[in-house]
Formats: C-alpha cells, sequence, structure tokens
C-alpha cells in the first residue's frame, strides 16, 4: 500500500490485483530452492569487446551444473516456447550468465507469469550461443558506424520508460508540439483513420507516463511538506474512500434467502482456494460463466498484403 500511494496509484483494482500476484507467489514459494542472485544487475564486455547492460531477476541453483535463469512477468498472455527459442531477451540473459557463473555448464531459461501461475522454459545450445554473439558482434558494429546525424529518435508507445527520452530530439518536439488537429473522423480515408490511430495512441501513452512522473514528483514534495503553487493556483490532492464490509459480519446480520442476491464471488480467492484440489477445479470449471470487456483494437501488419508484396517483387524479378 505504501508503494502504491507512492507511486499515485488511483486505481484501487491494480493495487488488489498486485497484492493477490504477490501473496499468490509467496504461497507457491519453494524455501528449499537454492538462490544465487536476485535482481542482478549486469555490466560486461564480450570477449570481443562488445559492451551489454541489463538485469536478471532471478538466478537458481539446479545441480552443480545447472541453473536456472527466471524473468517474472505480469502479462496476461503467455509466449510459447516456441516463441522463446528466438527471444533476444532470455539469448541475452544466456550468455550473460556464460560470463558471469561460467562454473555452471548448463541454463535453463525461465519465464514465470505469476499474474496467471504459469511458466514457460527453453534453453540456448551452443550453435545458438555461437549464433547470437555473431548477432552481437555486428550490432556493435552497425553502432559503431553511426554518424550523429543518422540518429534520428522515433515516438512509440514505449517512450515513456525510455532512460533517454529527456535527450531525445522526438520527445522533446512532442512535448512542446500544438495540440493534435482534430479533423473530421467521419471523413477519413482508411489510411488516413489509421494513421490518426497510431498518432492519438501513441500520444496517449507517452501522457499517461508523463503525467506519472508529475505524480512522483509531487507526492514527494507533498511528502515533505512543500507546496507548489504560483500564478494564482496551486496542486491540491483528494483520495477516494472505499468502504468494505466483514463478510462473516454480514451473513450474520442478513437474513439468508437475501445473501444469494447480495455477495459476489471472488474468483482470485475461489482460484487459490481450489488450486490443490483438482476436483474442485474440474467442479468450477463446469459451472465457470465467462463475460468478455469492452473491446480493445490494436493495429498490425495484414500479412496476405504482406505475402502479395512480396510474391509481387519476386514476379518482378523473374520477369
Amino acid at each position: 500500500m505504501n508503494s502504491a500511494t507512492e507511486e499515485g496509484l488511483e486505481n484501487m483494482s491494480f493495487y488488489t490485483d498486485g497484492k493477490t500476484m504477490v501473496t499468490e507467489f509467496i504461497d507457491r514459494f519453494d524455501p528449499s530452492e537454492e538462490v544465487i542472485d536476485v535482481e542482478q544487475r549486469f555490466r560486461l564486455t564480450t570477449p570481443d569487446g562488445v559492451p551489454i547492460v541489463g538485469a536478471i531477476d532471478k538466478v537458481v541453483k539446479i545441480n552443480d551444473d545447472t541453473i536456472a535463469i527466471i524473468d517474472y512477468k505480469t502479462a496476461r498472455n503467455a509466449m510459447t516456447t516456441w516463441d522463446l527459442q528466438d527471444d533476444v531477451q532470455l539469448s541475452m540473459y544466456d550468455f550473460a550468465a556464460s560470463l558471469m557463473w561460467p562454473e555452471f555448464k548448463n541454463r535453463l531459461l525461465f519465464l514465470d507469469y505469476v499474474r496467471i501461475n504459469k511458466r514457460v522454459s527453453t534453453y540456448r545450445t551452443e550453435e545458438d550461443q555461437e549464433t547470437f554473439n555473431e548477432f552481437l558482434n555486428s550490432m556493435w558494429l552497425q553502432m559503431q558506424k553511426l554518424e550523429e546525424t543518422e540518429i534520428k529518435g522515433r515516438l512509440n508507445s514505449l517512450c515513456g520508460w525510455c532512460d533517454y527520452k529527456l535527450y531525445c530530439p522526438a520527445y522533446t518536439a512532442f512535448l512542446n508540439a500544438k495540440p493534435t488537429e482534430m479533423t473530421a473522423l467521419p471523413d477519413m480515408e482508411d489510411g488516413e483513420f489509421l494513421e490518426h490511430w497510431e498518432n492519438v495512441a501513441t500520444k496517449k501513452s507517452i501522457l499517461e507516463n508523463r503525467q506519472r512522473e508529475l505524480k512522483l514528483i509531487a507526492t514527494k514534495k507533498f511528502m515533505e511538506g512543500q507546496d507548489i503553487e504560483a500564478n494564482g493556483k496551486e496542486l491540491y490532492s483528494t483520495q477516494a474512500s472505499r468502504t468494505n464490509y466483514d463478510i462473516v459480519k454480514v451473513v450474520e446480520i442478513i437474513p439468508q434467502e437475501d445473501l444469494f442476491g447480495l455477495l459476489n464471488v471472488n474468483k482470485a480467492r475461489l482460484d487459490r482456494y481450489a488450486k490443490d484440489d483438482p476436483d474442485m477445479k474440474s467442479k468450477l470449471q463446469r459451472i465457470a460463466q465467462v463475460n468478455y470487456n469492452a473491446p480493445v483494437y490494436k493495429t498490425r501488419a495484414v500479412k496476405e498484403d504482406i505475402e502479395s508484396e512480396f510474391d509481387s517483387k519476386q514476379n518482378e524479378s523473374a520477369a
């Protein structure tokens, strides 16, 4: 709760969701596992002279020859083992671990999805490691060839998490730009509509992250007793209250025939209750009712168009 308050969290459902994930994670924790390191940050230079920087969530010893490298995720959907075979992040972890813990010959790579209690694993063969090393060398060589005039910032939905955004001309230009022109949507052609959609989505993400940064600074100042005031205006904060009832006491005072119409089942708690009871899980699955939230719209490349363009170029070359 203290962390949520410091972050200026307004939507309490995020706090409840996070608390559930942490609680269930602690319930699953195996105290017998031999943890080598947690949140291990590395700044290394490869044998070929390529600097690499990163952080590994957790490293666990499996046996005298093997370690497990674990990266925690909070996504609702898990990647497949097939997806992880060419994942650059995991390849980087494997490569860095081979330099930091050379005494272990084998390294298993895991993505641990704490929200859905699912682990997906993979590994890198010696051939995979050699290929990734070649990739690093090639990338480093190309980076060294870059001229300053060639380095151009590009806005996207990840700008808010970039450590270098304050040095990025594109980000600075965005913050200083005039508001987006609100043209008539019904008159837009599909191409203009999609471009406008992506533009608005990117700016929305950047502005939300910018607002989060502002809240962090404001919260820090308020905790230190400072006011934020200028030109006849001041910043102030309010906090919505939330009332809860003890379910045991509610059951004692509400007639039993009315209870079913008043109380709701907490899915997360029910899942935790049934997690070690396969029979109970099966019964719950049979009575489960699935409801869908409002649709979420995203953009993506149309595969048919890409394949058609490729075929067209191939035909042109043949001609």
